[in-house]
This record gives C-alpha cells, sequence and structure tokens, in this order.
C-alpha cells in the first residue's frame, strides 16, 4: 500500500503525540545507576517542558503539554507528566447508528526509580494513563497471516478494527538490587559521563553473569482496560494480574551501551479475579548485545547492536472460543500482552500490535554510531543538555504462530528496514525513526534505546 508524503506527515504527527502520552513505555536501561556528568559539576538535575498542538483524522485539533524531569527527590529518579485535550467533533457511536460528539482527552504520569524507605536495595516505579481516543486502530485478528484492511468495519473480518473507546492502564513495579556482582557493596554505581559517553567504566560491561555486572529481581502488578464502543458485544477487554522478572545487566552504560550483555526473563499472569476479562498467561525471554568497534577520526562511538527475544503463551486455547461465535479465543493475552510484534521496539515499520498470536521469535541488528560534531553542546541557555547526536541503521525480522514450532516460526518472517536519529537530552535518549516493511512505513518518536 503506497503511502503519500501529506499521509506520512500527519500519520508522523499522531504518532508523536501519542508517543508522548507513553514516553515510559520504551524500555529503559535495565540497571538501577546514578549518573552525573563531569563537565556539569552542580547541574545534574534536569528538565524540560514541551508544549504541543497538532490536528489529525482521529482526533481533531489537539493540544497538551509533556514535563520531564531528571535527579529531582533523588538523583537516579525520573518524572514525566503530560496532559492533553481535543477538539470536538463527530464520531459514529455503533457502525451505522447514531452519531455524537466526542473529543479525546487524557493525562499520563509516570514516577521511576523511587527508592524506598523500608529497604535501600528496594526501587518502585509507578506508571498510569487515562484517555479518550475517538478513532482507536486495534488489530483483533493479528495472526501472521492476517490481511491489513483500513476500509472495512467489520470487527469480526477486518484488520485493524476501527473504534472510539478509552485506554487506560496502571502499572506498579518493584525492583530489588540483589547483593551481586557490581551492587554487591555500592547498590547505585555511579556513572560518570562526559558529554554523554562514560569515562570511569573501561573496566566494565561483559563478564560473567551474576558475578560481574547488575542483577534485579522484579514483580509488577499491572492493569489495564480498553474499550470499543462499535461492539455491541463484549465492548471492553480488561486485564489485571503480575509479573514476575529476573533482570541481568552486563554492559558499560544501561542507558546506551557500547560493550558487553543483558537478558531478561519474564512470566506474566491475570489469574482471572475482580473484573478480568479471562484468566491469561506468558512467558518472554529478551536478549542483547553489544560490540564496540574502533571509531573514525570523527566519531565518537562505533556499536553493533543485537537483539533476540521470543514469547509463548501456555494458557491459549487456540481450539476455544471464548465465546461462542465471539472475537476472543479461550485464555489468550489480550492484543498488546504476550507474544505480539509492531510498534516503537519491535518491527518498528508496523503498527503498534500489529501481529499478536500464541507464540512469537524477534531479531534485529542496530549499527549505532556517535559523531563527534554536536551544533547543541555547551549551550548554556538551554534548560536540559543534549549531550550526543546518534545516528543509527537497523534491520529487523519477525513472526508470530499458533504454535512453538522453529520450523514454523521462522519460515515466511516479516521483515523491515529503517534509520533512526537519536539524542541524548535530560540524561534520556530520544529517538526518531523510520522504517519500512511488507505493510508500507512508519515513523515514530519515543524515548530510551528500544533495546
Amino acid at each position: 500500500m503506497k503511502i503519500t508524503r501529506a499521509a506520512l506527515i500527519k500519520r508522523f504527527i499522531f504518532v508523536t503525540f501519542i508517543l508522548t502520552l507513553q514516553l515510559t513505555a520504551g524500555p529503559a536501561g535495565a540497571g538501577e545507576y546514578i549518573s552525573e556528568d563531569i563537565k556539569r559539576s552542580g547541574r545534574q538535575k534536569n528538565w524540560v517542558i514541551l508544549p504541543y498542538i497538532f490536528s489529525s483524522d482521529s482526533m481533531g485539533l489537539t493540544a497538551g503539554a509533556v514535563a520531564i524531569f531528571n535527579g529531582y527527590i533523588q538523583p537516579q529518579m525520573n518524572i514525566v507528566a503530560s496532559t492533553f485535550v481535543g477538539e470536538e467533533f463527530d464520531v459514529n457511536v455503533q457502525a451505522e447508528q447514531e452519531v455524537k460528539q466526542e473529543r479525546a482527552a487524557g493525562a499520563m504520569i509516570a514516577v521511576d526509580s523511587y527508592q524506598s524507605f523500608f529497604s535501600e536495595r528496594m526501587f518502585i516505579t509507578a506508571m498510569g494513563a487515562y484517555g479518550y481516543y475517538p478513532n482507536q486502530r486495534l488489530y483483533l485478528d493479528g495472526g501472521n497471516e492476517s490481511t491489513r484492511d483500513l476500509e472495512s468495519t467489520d470487527p469480526n473480518s477486518s484488520t485493524p478494527f476501527k473504534s472510539q473507546g478509552y485506554n487506560n492502564w496502571f502499572d506498579i513495579d518493584f525492583r530489588y538490587v540483589l547483593p551481586w556482582g557490581e551492587s554487591t557493596q555500592q547498590i547505585l554505581p555511579i556513572i560518570q559521563l562526559s558529554r554523554g559517553i562514560p569515562v570511569n567504566r573501561a573496566d566494565i560491561g561483559g563478564g560473567r553473569p551474576f558475578s560481574t555486572g547488575q542483577t534485579i529481581f522484579g514483580s509488577k502488578l499491572f492493569y489495564s482496560k480498553w474499550s470499543a464502543e462499535k461492539l455491541k458485544e463484549a465492548p471492553s477487554i480488561n486485564t489485571n494480574g503480575i509479573r514476575f522478572y529476573l533482570d541481568h545487566d552486563n554492559t558499560d552504560y544501561p542507558s546506551n551501551p557500547s560493550r558487553g550483555y543483558s537478558f531478561k526473563g519474564q512470566f506474566s499472569a491475570d489469574l482471572g479475579i475482580g473484573n478480568s476479562t479471562q484468566s491469561w498467561n506468558s512467558l518472554e525471554f529478551d536478549y542483547a548485545h553489544y560490540i564496540e568497534l574502533l571509531n573514525f577520526s570523527w566519531t565518537r562511538q562505533n556499536v553493533l547492536a543485537f537483539n533476540a527475544w521470543t514469547a509463548y503463551s501456555p494458557s491459549w486455547r487456540t481450539d476455544q472460543e471464548l465465546v461462542e461465535g465471539g472475537i476472543l479465543e479461550k485464555h489468550q493475552t489480550p492484543m498488546w500482552e504476550g507474544a505480539r510484534l509492531g510498534g516503537w521496539n519491535r518491527m518498528r515499520a508496523y503498527d503498534n500490535n500489529r501481529f499478536s498470536d500464541k507464540a512469537a521469535v524477534y531479531g534485529t541488528m542496530e549499527y549505532r554510531l556517535i559523531p563527534s560534531l554536536n551544533p547543541m553542546k555547551d549551550q548554556s541557555w538551554s534548560p536540559f543538555a543534549i549531550d550526543w547526536f546518534q545516528t543509527v541503521l537497523f534491520v529487523e525480522a519477525g513472526r508470530v504462530a499458533e504454535s512453538y514450532d522453529l520450523s514454523i516460526l521462522l519460515s515466511d518472517m516479516k521483515y523491515d528496514v529503517g534509520f533512526s536519529l537519536r539524542a541524548l537530552a535530560a540524561k534520556m535518549p530520544v529517538r526518531f525513526e523510520y522504517a519500512y516493511g511488507s505493510e508500507g512505513s512508519s515513523m515514530w518518536v519515543m524515548l530510551n534505546q528500544p533495546f
């Protein structure tokens, strides 16, 4: 499907806004640490407030603002908040039924890496969002063979299904830094930066798992609700539950690694209690590896970065329906959980959560380059520092399937290629990305490296 330049720009503006509301959704560095810029002694706290206004077919004229604070309250903490409101315009409440006026509106807040008062090794992250969207794009059938059809309005046969509704969620994450490796004596390693590049980590990155690096055991309570007013039956999907994970980071700088590796294993479960639509569970494993290359005369850093990820839902019954003649199958994960691909971290040329099924595999390679040139360095007028710009080329491959069969998962895979421009602003990587795949192009703006 061809995308015109005007449509591409409009889609970029809309996606930029949506992701502004989900700034903390991208993977942050796996570790807990304190970063200090040796070039800015006494100016370790950073903040920025960015207003925005745009118009799109989905939300009308919309205005809002996002605020980012780094190093306040506690030196390792980040705080992000945003709010928005759109103009009123006509939408269909149900297919071929009444029309009324609606507006997009919502807010989000996130408090990241608060060191608890009851245990110096326990860090808490809490984030949540409340939003109403007049024209959500939802992939109810996200199988590998599903056909993307932007014109159909039948939820039983169309991919995606477009409807107004709510997308609300809340997470609270408890991360316990184990007394192993780098955090045996010092819980929070201090990473000294010179314009965004670590200078006290020459002997860090790689090494034996658990005896070097930092290891975190975590548990996360989650809740989310998605609704679609055009669906007459089961107009919402609710899920709540708990995750357990083990996160090991053995890199030189978790926010932007140049060498070493990291891995994470995670188990998630919805027990089907409260207002949950149904019970489900899923397993995920993620591995990343970084190789530092020699610099050119005009670069500060060259890195080859690799990432492999896989997921499987043991509970999902692909042979049984939740409701006879319905869309959902028994004990399947919601489309934004478990084995899913598409969006700002995996298969970036495709819509968010474009593919979802019982099992998935994914792999990517990125070439990351930080040039010496930085026109924004030492700009005293700016309330936040931009320490470097980074250019990135990447290629991705992935597939979802109804069973964890590698002969199936590694055949007929989806592919995409892309490039990215990234910057370290207020000690956070900010990235703009463009990717192209078999269903067209996508642009994303997001905080944090994808892995």
